[in-house]
């Protein structure tokens, strides 16, 4: 825990010189090449509930660490309330139409307002779940 806390420290620091601080330092960490800077990152970015971190979240679904996808979903249902039937678990396959429905999501930009919710827009329901049949057809 300690490490991990050194590590974040350090990538604020790092974000603070570069001059990015006012976006989320831990933006970058959550692309890091370090699984534990992943981690923090992912984390970080729930905590403060960041809705421009949702793309940089997403991608962290298809992480090879299964515990930054862990971290990843609970950051993502904690700032947008939804899950897409996401399983961290599962291997590449069984999350994969989860993920486009999160992908879709995000190409929505609904990510992006905290007034609007899935379950309130029908037309973005269907339009997530067509999206994910489409990418689950064979040679599609």
């Amino acid at each position: 825990m300690i490490a991990r806390l050194a590590v974040l420290a350090a990538v604020l620091a790092f974000a603070v010189v570069a001059g990015c601080a006012s976006v989320g330092p831990y933006r970058a960490a959550i692309s890091s090449a370090d699984v534990n800077e992943r981690i923090l990152g992912v984390r970080a970015a729930g905590q403060a509930g960041d809705r421009r971190a949702v793309p940089l979240l997403v991608d962290r679904l298809e992480d090879e660490d299964e515990a930054v996808r862990l971290f990843a979903i609970i950051a993502l249902e904690k700032i947008t309330g939804e899950r897409f039937g996401y399983d961290y678990g599962k291997d590449s396959r069984g999350r994969a139409e989860s993920v486009v429905r999160w992908r879709t999501y995000v190409k929505s930009g609904m990510h992006l307002d905290s007034t609007r919710s899935v379950a309130d827009e029908p037309g973005l329901a269907e339009s997530v779940e067509n999206a994910s049949a489409e990418r689950m057809q064979p040679g599609v």
